[in-house]
């Protein structure tokens, strides 16, 4: 069977420009610059479900409980 690879429009974008990326230093600086923008958005959808009341200390500490494994299929 063959699998279709489907990117949308900002991937092919991202594509693009890391086309011209060729030195291990450049990838190294480029990926520390993904996760600090990725570790940005995470931390500002933390304080918005923090800051409506999704999330909190309750529900932090009902997580130290949870056993939230995938379950075994007989």
């Amino acid at each position: 069977m063959e699998q279709t690879l489907h990117i949308t429009p900002a991937q092919y974008e991202v594509l693009n420009m890391l086309s011209c990326i060729t030195h291990d230093e450049d990838v190294a600086e480029l990926k520390n610059v993904i996760v600090r923008f990725l570790n940005s958005r995470l931390q500002n959808e933390i304080d918005h479900l923090w800051d409506n009341g999704t999330l909190n200390e309750e529900k932090i500490s009902e997580w130290k409980h949870e056993h939230m494994r995938t379950p075994y299929k007989n």
